[in-house]
């Protein structure tokens, strides 16, 4: 992975010279450091300097290979809701699931997370160490920091299984040569006990551009179910997510927030709201430019997303419109700009609520589950589903919250994975002979630094 020099110039404010520390990259391990900057470790002395450190590590969100770009318009592309439209052929590789070891969005999702998780491990590791702080601002940065760590994890074990692991950061170039794959089972692992630390040491309660409370849970529900589905204690992991979730929820599965109302140009706030990516017009994002026909139109809706919505579904129209002059091409309508101001979900009440409703429908409580899932129906203008007509057998169940979710999370990064996650990504991708491409590649520049690394099969 692309090594960090956690370091920074002379001569500037501090506050602003951590944030630069922590985004100063290289590209192999035959980079040096720069003689003009200093350790982080001689930075992060106050909170002042701490919180800037932290600062710098949300700042790594933004980044095209996370919520800027590729996070949502990867997953779109990869499962049945996009289609390639544009120019750049990486992304007409991956629309049609042939995706090579150099393919340029894959490498700029993996160094993005590992840019974001050594950003991480700079706070985790120095912070401790800060005395000139009080115990409230020190656990609050530390929580912070374990969860963005954990959710970083969490998105690169999703798509590339198992991953290299740092929990410290990178200090000199070869460090990053000696990295090897961790198992996906110690992955997982270490998500968890990131997050139960975050669970301990976050109080924040009403910023959702930052970890709260309630995002720790969220969190927690989201990973536990992934979890369950490598086959380790599935019974255990299904009953620990619906705790979460329901913590998450705070005793109400109602979602009260238009569906509109998430998606609007300048990200105003709802009640829907659990973690959100800040974006403005000086640090925005370009997914509608991707999307839109004003922008590049890289990625098409298809008519399979499209054809997904009954009738009567008032997401449709909020989720997809025709492009302009076109009666068969679709553009989504989620990300409404070019002007990349959105502030993207990462995480929501509604998925919540369908978490809810499938760690319920595992343990075989499928009224519950019917309960639980018929809050977002019921948002979305459709009527209730009654357990015994529309729905029948625990598969049945789990089909319908499936759909749900195929429609309510739409272009927000939820599909590919979740089709991964659920064992049906290579028959309803018709995959073929190309199973192995419901995981990633490591990227070959990766390989090629750290030499210990092993490729996916197939690639």
């Amino acid at each position: 992975m692309t090594p960090m020099q956690t370091t920074t110039k002379f001569g500037t404010a501090l506050a602003a010279a951590i944030t630069l520390a922590l985004s100063t990259g290289c590209d192999s391990v035959l980079d040096t450091a720069p003689y003009d900057r200093i350790s982080a470790n001689s930075e992060i002395v106050d909170a002042a300097t701490a919180q800037a450190a932290l600062n710098g590590a949300y700042d790594a969100l933004q980044a095209n290979g996370m919520y800027a770009l590729y996070l949502p318009v990867a997953s779109a592309l990869a499962s049945d809701e996009a289609e390639w439209a544009g120019t750049f052929q990486y992304l007409g590789d991956m629309s049609v699931n042939s995706i090579l070891a150099d393919n340029g969005a894959v490498s700029t999702m993996w160094n993005a997370h590992y840019v974001q998780i050594d950003r991480d491990n700079t706070v985790l590791l120095h912070v401790p160490n800060v005395t000139n702080i009080s115990d409230a601002a020190r656990d609050e940065i530390m929580g912070q920091a374990y969860f963005l760590r954990a959710l970083s994890y969490s998105n690169l074990v999703k798509y590339w299984g198992a991953v290299p692991m740092p929990t410290v950061p990178v200090t000199k170039p070869s460090d990053a040569s000696e990295y090897t794959r961790t198992p996906v089972a110690d992955v997982y692992a270490q998500i968890l006990s990131d997050l139960d630390k975050a669970a301990t040491l976050v109080k924040n309660t009403s910023d959702t551009r930052r970890a709260t409370v309630t995002a720790v849970q969220a969190l927690r529900a989201r990973v536990l179910l992934y979890r369950a589905s490598i086959g380790a204690d599935s019974t255990a992991n299904y009953q620990a997510s619906l705790i979460a979730a329901n913590a998450a929820l705070g005793g109400s599965d109602a979602l009260t927030a238009s569906f509109a109302s998430l998606f609007s140009p300048t990200g105003a706030s709802t009640a829907e709201d659990i973690f959100r990516v800040s974006f403005t017009s000086a640090e925005s994002n370009t997914i509608g430019y991707y999307y839109l026909a004003a922008g590049r139109f890289e990625a098409a809706a298809t008519n399979a997303i499209y054809n997904a919505f009954e009738a009567g579904d008032a997401r449709r129209a909020v989720t997809l419109a025709l492009r302009p002059n076109s009666t068969t091409k679709y553009q989504t309508m989620k990300f409404p700009t070019i002007a990349g101001t959105e502030h993207p979900h990462v995480i929501r009440r509604a998925e919540v609520v369908l978490i809810k409703a499938e760690a319920l429908a595992r343990l075989n409580d499928l009224g519950g589950a019917v309960t639980a899932y018929n809050n977002v129906r019921a948002r979305a203008g459709l009527p209730n589903h009654v357990l015994g007509v529309d729905v029948t057998t625990k598969e049945q169940v789990l089909a319908a919250i499936d759909h749900e979710r195929q429609v309510e999370l739409a272009f927000e990064g939820d599909r590919f994975p979740n089709l991964v996650r659920r064992g049906t990504a290579v028959s309803v991708l018709a995959l073929g002979d190309r199973a192995y491409q419901t995981l990633f590649p490591i990227p070959v520049g990766e390989i090629t630094t750290s030499p210990k690394l092993t490729q996916n099969p197939g690639y």
